[in-house]
């Protein structure tokens, strides 16, 4: 079982502290998705592994034997997949994807080359320079030079980028199917959400310097250990605590009662247990209109919503909201 893990890392740079008592592990064939606002550490965890980064705190083991501390390091197991791909310009794309393997006899080369060209789907482009291939393609290229001398370990630095959206969502399956095929143990650092929710086993979240939670998609999205959480990795609606005191849901202090804006859904019917509010915006977005609803019994709180009919600024709807999908959250 080979495997990944940080115990207590932390770095600084001079002093201004980056990183404190980070710990995590990923197993083999899992990937892992580190999620945070720009500047706080993502990549630098990724540069530190692979001792592109030296004087940090704590302890990076690959395999429980091999022990990345102070002047030790070992990163023959490790790829590393960057945001801009560093390909080699002035080498076609057989030569940049066997460029890791000049240890090899040349036969031995040349077939493990050929074999990632097909499993990449490159091999109508082996002879081709990178500034002729699309941006998908020159990924595809750099993944498999990282491929190509089979590293346990595989880091990637926002390697969806530079894609458009179409193409965005069809790498990320196809590199999602090589990780597990593979059996590798990825770590992905990303900016995109729904990007980690979709293609990571776990996920962690950085915040205020130090991982915050960690656990699957599920439990991240279900059970946000606070309220940075919950609203980073979707959008959310924070409730009047009046109207949870008229619902007769208790909210300790050091909490805040959320509802994700995909579980708020309109009804033109004004029951007892219906909530009434007033249209105040109406946006078109394509498949439905966002809308900003402003509650008429608490004043000066308001709730956005997504329906797939155009309303008129303001007219009254109303809305059920569901106990259950109702989440308390640490406001901290």
């Amino acid at each position: 079982m080979f495997g990944i893990k940080l115990k207590d890392f932390g770095i600084s740079f001079g002093n201004m502290e980056i990183l404190k008592n980070v710990s995590f592990d990923v197993k083999e064939g899992e990937i892992v998705t580190i999620l945070g606002p720009s500047g706080s550490g993502k990549s630098t965890i990724l540069r530190s592994i692979a001792s592109l980064q030296d004087s940090f705190e704590g302890e990076i083991l690959l395999n429980q034997t091999c022990l990345i501390s102070g002047n030790q390091k070992c990163n023959k197991d490790i790829g590393y997949i960057f945001q801009d791909y560093a390909l080699f310009p002035h080498l076609d794309v057989k030569e940049n994807i066997g460029f890791a393997l000049y240890n090899l006899p040349k036969i031995e080369k040349q077939r493990r080359v050929d074999e990632l060209l097909k499993q990449f789907d490159l091999v109508e482009h082996r002879n081709k320079q990178i500034h002729e291939l699309s941006g998908g393609q020159q990924q595809r290229v750099s993944i498999a030079r990282t491929i190509a001398y089979n590293p346990k370990i595989l880091l990637l630095d926002e390697p969806f980028s530079n894609l458009d959206s179409i193409l965005r969502h069809k790498t990320k399956l196809w590199l999602k199917n090589i990780i597990k095929n593979l059996g590798l143990s990825a770590i992905l650092v990303t900016h995109d959400k729904k990007e980690a929710l979709s293609i990571s086993d776990k996920i962690g979240i950085l915040q205020n310097k130090t991982l915050v939670q960690f656990g699957t998609p599920q439990e991240l999205f279900f059970k946000p250990a606070n309220l940075y959480i919950a609203n980073f990795l979707g959008e959310i609606n924070i409730l009047p605590k009046a109207l949870m005191q008229d619902l007769r849901i208790d909210i300790p202090e050091h909490q805040t009662p959320i509802i994700r804006i995909n579980q708020c859904h309109l009804t033109s019917t004004p029951l007892d247990t219906n909530q009434e509010l007033l249209v105040k915006q109406s946006s078109y977005c394509g498949d439905y209109f966002e809308l900003v609803l402003q509650f008429t019994k608490y004043s000066g709180h308001s709730i956005t919503v997504h329906c797939a009919q155009e309303h008129e600024i303001n007219s009254t709807v109303y809305i059920n909201l569901q106990k259950g999908n109702i989440l308390k959250v640490n406001t901290q």
